[in-house]
């Protein structure tokens, strides 16, 4: 479990957890959600697709004291590994989950969705009413050619590519409302020495100079309307 054939021989799907995704998912909650750490009220958030329980650790230290901050990962390894450092990660899916959630994060899980319609739908019965979904993704359909985003595809992993105006249209066709949206750029010096060794390395990667890509990392909130 965890193997895919692809573009990479025997891709590794599985991967470890990365401390600095805690650091870096607190501060892109405290930029999409500026109102967090005034709320007195415990809120519930429900991480879909939760891996190692990188965002759930930031929610934890973000979110108002009382508040249940959990996830799901379909994938074992992943959730006994979250488990093992005391995070509530169920090995479960959407369609088992009994409760209701003012938030449900979705994080670079659009891509492995093939019909995100019938996916949004399913999310929404988790949600209370007003309740939020907060996505994180790629923008790839947005840029002019493959050759503009310096990455591996790693395909089949990846099933869908979209972009910011795919996204919103996905929400608001479902019902959502587009709170904000943060785009933050990912081709820095680090990441692209780190290309250049996988280059070597012969893996599949696009070779560009820092700070030149159109590639972003997308952040969405966005809300559920509350019906009067």
């Amino acid at each position: 479990m965890g193997m895919h054939q692809s573009e990479q021989t025997n891709l590794n799907v599985i991967g470890s957890r990365k401390a600095w995704k805690v650091r870096t998912f607190k501060n892109v909650v405290r930029d999409l959600y500026p109102e967090l750490h005034r709320l007195t009220t415990p809120i519930r958030w429900l991480d879909v697709g939760a891996g190692f329980g990188e965002l759930v650790e930031a929610i934890r230290d973000c979110a108002p004291a009382g508040s249940v901050c959990e996830g799901i990962e379909p994938m074992i390894p992943k959730a006994e590994d979250a488990r093992r450092r005391g995070l509530p990660i169920q090995t479960l899916y959407m369609q088992d989950v009994k409760e209701k959630y003012d938030i449900v994060s979705l994080i670079d899980v659009f891509s492995h969705i093939p019909d995100f319609h019938s996916f949004l739908a399913d999310v929404k019965k988790l949600l209370n009413p007003g309740g939020e979904v907060f996505l994180k993704t790629g923008n790839i359909a947005d840029l002019k050619s493959r050759e503009h985003f310096p990455g591996p595809l790693t395909l089949p992993d990846h099933l869908t590519f979209g972009g910011e105006r795919h996204v919103h249209r996905f929400l608001t066709e479902a019902g959502f409302e587009i709170v904000s949206t943060r785009a933050y750029r990912i081709d820095g010096w680090i990441y692209s020495l780190r290309n250049c060794a996988k280059w070597i390395l012969r893996r599949p990667v696009c070779l560009s100079l820092p700070y030149t890509s159109d590639t972003r990392i997308l952040y969405v909130r966005a809300r559920l309307p509350v019906v009067q």
